[in-house]
């Protein structure tokens, strides 16, 4: 460690777990027209200048203690490589544990595929999105002439410390899990070379009916996809719905008082977790009702700040931990980013899509359907190697699109 580099923190709780697995997660955004790198390194600057955590590193204090480390003399990592554009993190330079990054795979043609990596330990998918949407501002100033000057922020908080500002017990938030029982999942066989990536996509007609089934019948749209992906995930692994384990980030910024703004926290997540009654998949809606019921009666209950106390339990007193394998087959996880925040651009340039992307998951098999809303249509994407999931889980949410009536 050098004179200029300043220890900021230890990690926290929360936190540890992604320093751990050194997972980063990606926010590509498909573009189309004329691309100006210089503006993308420029606006990537005037982010790291606003949010000093973009330009820290994840490191190892000199007591073996995961930390935030201060580097700002560290350039920034705007990689642009010219590849192919499905394939968004061709090429990716290794990021030595930056907090942040930009990779961009330019094609043959006038298409692009910028991507904004953040380090899982410093940012949830929600503090991200901001980002990235105030990447895509200051890109759009930029161009313009008039560079954007965002307002500067501190450092964000753990989960823990604004647990305790607002007088919630922080014992209530989970210690990091044996690391020994994630080591031997990451140890299942999984299959070689990168993960394939399964994208369920509803029209924005689907999408509007799909919330209208939603309103009309109790429940939420992310009740509708968690009722369709148990059933589909029970029927392409042949089990019972009930002996799925099924778990979820719950964004706690709306849910505190005061409110958490984006940027204040890195990972503001607690976590719901539900099974089933047995036969529960012979009524979808009604298994939507449960699963939104059981997510208020959490946060009601404060439950959802228990973390993954629950599941767990569950897991442990099922002794399934001693079985990685059935461990693999009972576990479902999704996570809802909901509606991708505006993101402008130029005139020159179109963003056409937006892709989750979750690069050096060690545990391929259970990576989560990422849940989003973009230009109206509502998106499921998953690394997981399960296409037999995804066909069914698309039948099941037009079925319950049809019954918006």
């Amino acid at each position: 460690m050098t004179s200029s580099q300043l220890l900021v923190r230890p990690l926290a709780p929360s936190e540890v777990i992604h320093f751990r697995f050194g997972l980063y997660v990606g926010y590509c955004t498909q573009v189309r027209g004329k691309l100006d790198s210089a503006a993308l390194a420029k606006a990537f600057e005037i982010l790291r200048s606003a949010y000093p955590i973009l330009s820290a590193r994840l490191v190892l204090d000199h007591a073996s203690q995961p930390s935030i480390e201060a580097a700002p003399e560290l350039s920034a990592v705007v990689d642009e490589v010219a590849g192919p554009t499905d394939n968004p993190l061709f090429g990716l330079p290794d990021l030595n544990d930056r907090a942040a990054a930009i990779h961009t795979v330019r094609g043959s043609d006038d298409t692009a595929a910028v991507t904004l990596l953040t380090h899982h330990a410093i940012a949830d998918g929600h503090h991200s999105l901001h980002l990235l949407s105030e990447l895509w501002n200051c890109y759009t100033a930029c161009v313009d002439g008039t560079p954007a000057v965002p307002t500067r922020h501190d450092y964000p908080h753990s989960l823990e410390h604004l647990l305790d500002q607002r007088g919630i017990d922080t014992g209530s938030v989970d210690a990091l899990p044996d690391t020994d029982i994630f080591g031997a999942l990451a140890d299942v066989d999984t299959p070689s070379g990168p993960p394939e990536r399964v994208r369920t996509r509803l029209s924005a007609a689907d999408t509007a009916a799909l919330l209208a089934t939603g309103r009309s019948h109790g429940t939420t749209l992310n009740g509708l996809v968690s009722a369709a992906l148990l059933a589909a995930t029970a029927q392409s692994r042949s089990v019972d719905i009930d002996t799925l384990h099924y778990t979820y980030p719950v964004d706690l910024r709306t849910r505190l008082t005061p409110r958490i703004g984006y940027p204040e926290g890195t990972n503001v997540l607690g976590m719901a977790y539900f099974v089933a009654d047995p036969q529960a998949d012979d009524d979808l809606l009604a298994l939507a009702r449960a699963v939104t019921s059981k997510l208020r009666e959490g946060v009601a209950t404060g439950a959802v700040f228990a973390g993954s106390s629950q599941f767990m339990s569950a897991a442990s007193d099922g002794g399934d931990f001693a079985n990685p394998e059935a461990f693999l087959s009972a576990l479902l996880v999704s996570t809802n980013w909901g509606v991708i925040p505006h993101l402008p651009t130029p005139p020159e340039l179109t963003i056409e899509d937006f892709h989750p992307l979750m690069p050096n998951n060690p545990m391929t098999s259970v990576a989560p359907y990422v849940i989003t809303t973009y230009d109206g249509q509502l998106t499921i994407d998953t690394s997981a190697h399960s296409p037999d999931t995804s066909r069914l889980l698309a039948d099941h949410l037009h079925g319950l699109a049809r019954r918006s009536g």
